[in-house]
């Protein structure tokens, strides 16, 4: 049992390094590749932690790995906006000047409602103060009102 809970502390300790090293976002900011990789590092520590037979090397090269991989990609993101674009896609309007683009809500897989929710979270009462909603790649929605529609002020957002 002493085994097991050293195993399980060294990669805590190792995976929380990693992680930072990666710079990672709180998991509502994360993109896509970032969420694939926190799960599959989550993944690879558990067998290591349980089965004792598997050395601790083995264990942590694949996270040295998929972590060095996950910074590869953040940083060839940061020098291409091609190479972003093709891992993370583009922002997506969903509504814009009083019509719901209904292409993009399919291909985002959204629903109005979701939309409409959104914009009284963002403090608005109605769609008829807002000019634009934007899917955002981190997935998040950005509410852009009309030059004269201030948000409610008991709305959170």
């Amino acid at each position: 049992m002493t085994v097991i809970v050293t195993r399980a502390f060294i990669f805590y300790v190792f995976l929380t390094l990693m992680m930072k090293l990666m710079g990672k976002r709180q998991i509502g900011e994360m993109q896509l590749s970032e969420l694939v990789t926190t799960v599959l590092l989550s993944e690879l520590a558990v067998l290591p932690v349980t089965d004792t037979d598997i050395p601790l090397l083995h264990g942590l090269v694949p996270l040295i790995l998929i972590s060095s991989i996950e910074v590869i990609l953040s940083f060839a993101s940061r020098k291409s906006k091609r190479f972003l674009i093709f891992l993370n896609g583009n922002p997506i309007t969903l509504y814009e000047n009083g019509k719901f683009n209904e292409g993009n809500l399919t291909k985002a897989r959204v629903s109005s409602e979701d939309v409409e929710a959104q914009v009284r979270i963002n403090g608005f009462e109605t769609l008829g103060e807002v000019k634009k909603v934007i899917l955002e790649r981190t997935g998040k929605m950005s509410v852009l009102p009309k030059k004269n529609a201030n948000p409610n002020q008991s709305g959170e957002g």
